[in-house]
């Protein structure tokens, strides 16, 4: 075990009976960024869940900077040296930065807080993380990406040894991708080892230095990134290889336009939108950050109210009621699942029914249909849950989306707008999602897909619409020779539209 700062060999564990973790291992050396690979449901957060002592192990061994912990509460996991940062972060917004960061270690003096000592510890350790803010600074008042400094500050202030990161990037900008980068290289300068959780290959390779792939809650392997390709730790989490080469769309009709947009304003976020979609086709939007991509899909559904311009849908012109929208075949499913996309208290069922509640009331809900309903997409859909009565919040990120896809699929929709459709999701679930999108164009549904990922821009798009400063730049053709700069030289582009 030298040089070792973690071992945890032959985890296994179960929910309700049914195994989660079977014979899993990991091991993460000192100064190293160990990337923790693997599906939606492999098994990735219930190990790290027993290693923070969130969930008790029921067999195998954990072994932790040279001596074999017994099991332990998340407190003792975190004085032991271990530092978890979640992609919904650990912290109190209505506190500030500096009693977040000493939270249950108090500083006191004379029987009160010495918060003077706390201000002036808790800025070494931001200045340590690159958080040039006050450390008085209340957490609400914090963008994504510095709350997540201030979750590493935090940890930093623990003696940490062992830091996982859960999809640290899944929220925040490229340049702020960057500056995590530099900090996690300054961490490992002092030989803190990381554990690194993330969906993006390209993030892999950058960070990253072994890779241990997990598979439907088993071991498969581990590997050095430097001695592997995409491909091959692809076909190492799904068993199986999959394509990134753009499909041939026979379904696509251009002489069928179903949604029409002319000039489609609201407030500085939408300006002079105009863009037409067809029967049959992915229309991809791309752009950056702040491009207007999504104020644009709701302010055509009528969730946001338009200042001008028009939307028609199939030559009928569309007002700004939103349920009236829905109801005429236009749906949105919303990059936020867990706040816009599902009611995570709620069961399945419950969440596949609720804009349904038409078909299933006759003229009272049938709690049977709910369930027979629910149990079929379940099926159709792969949706990996206990039952259809779990709670939504149970789930997996890509099974919460699939959830998602499964209420709009039952109301059978004629347009579909897809934002961020796998973001946070693995490349085996994202497959089943663009294999779900391929079925829906089969059978004559239309899809607005918004996606900041452009290998997917390009592989599902017949024509990418590319946006910045709320405008339609350019509406690019997908024909095979359309390439990720040739996007990225529109986005950075100055000047309005050119269509």
């Amino acid at each position: 075990m030298a040089g070792n700062i973690l071992e945890m060999k032959d985890i296994s564990k179960s929910f309700f009976g049914v195994p989660v973790l079977q014979g899993a291992q990991l091991t993460v050396k000192k100064g190293e960024v160990h990337i923790l690979l693997g599906e939606n449901g492999a098994g990735k957060s219930t190990l790290i869940k027993i290693l923070s002592g969130a969930y008790a192990r029921e067999g195998g061994t954990i072994f932790f900077d040279g001596r074999e912990l017994p099991p332990m509460t998340p407190g003792e996991v975190i004085k032991a040296g271990v530092s978890v940062i979640y992609q919904e972060f650990n912290l109190v917004p209505e506190m500030s930065v500096y009693e977040n960061i000493f939270m249950g270690k108090e500083y006191t003096r004379r029987g009160a807080v010495d918060h003077k000592r706390e201000i002036a510890e808790a800025k070494q350790y931001m200045d340590r993380v690159g958080l040039d803010v006050d450390p008085r600074t209340l957490v609400s008042q914090l963008s994504v990406a510095k709350k997540q400094l201030v979750e590493i500050a935090k940890a930093i202030s623990n003696d940490v040894k062992l830091l996982v990161l859960d999809e640290p990037t899944a929220a925040i900008t490229d340049k702020e991708t960057e500056m995590l980068f530099r900090i996690i290289r300054e961490l490992q300068k002092q030989e803190i080892g990381i554990i690194y959780i993330s969906h993006r290959m390209s993030e892999l390779f950058e960070i990253g230095d072994v890779c241990t792939v997990m598979r439907d809650g088993e071991y498969v392997g581990t590997v050095k990134i430097k001695d592997t390709t995409e491909e091959q730790l692809t076909e190492m989490m799904v068993g199986r290889k999959v394509s990134f080469e753009k499909k041939d769309n026979p379904y696509f009709d251009r002489n069928q336009v179903v949604l029409s947009v002319e000039k489609l304003n609201y407030k500085n976020l939408v300006r002079d939108v105009s863009f037409e979609l067809h029967q049959g086709e992915i229309l991809g939007f791309a752009g950056l950050v702040g491009a207007g991509r999504t104020e644009t899909a709701k302010t055509l559904m009528g969730y946001l109210k338009k200042d001008s311009g028009t939307v028609r849908y199939k030559g009928r012109e569309l007002g700004t009621d939103l349920s009236k929208n829905i109801q005429q075949g236009i749906v949105y499913l919303s990059e936020d699942r867990k706040d816009e996309g599902l009611i995570l208290m709620h069961s399945v069922a419950e969440n596949i029914a609720l804009p349904n509640l038409d078909k299933l009331c006759r003229p009272f809900l049938s709690k049977r249909k709910q369930r027979e309903t629910a149990r079929k997409y379940i099926k159709d859909l792969k949706i990996k849950t206990f039952s259809e009565l779990s709670e939504a919040k149970s789930l997996s990120g890509g099974n919460q989306q699939k959830v998602v896809i499964a209420k709009w699929l039952y109301a059978d929709a004629d347009v579909y707008i897809f934002d961020e459709p796998t973001r946070g999701i693995d490349v085996g679930a994202r497959d089943e999602i663009y294999n779900i999108m391929y079925e829906l164009i089969r059978k004559k549904a239309s899809i607005i897909m918004i996606s900041s990922d452009l290998v997917e821009v390009l592989k599902m798009s017949d024509r990418v619409a590319v946006m910045g400063e709320g405008r339609v730049k350019a509406i690019l053709e997908n024909d095979g020779n359309l390439t990720q700069q040739d996007i990225l030289k529109v986005e950075l582009a100055e000047g309005g539209s050119a269509q």
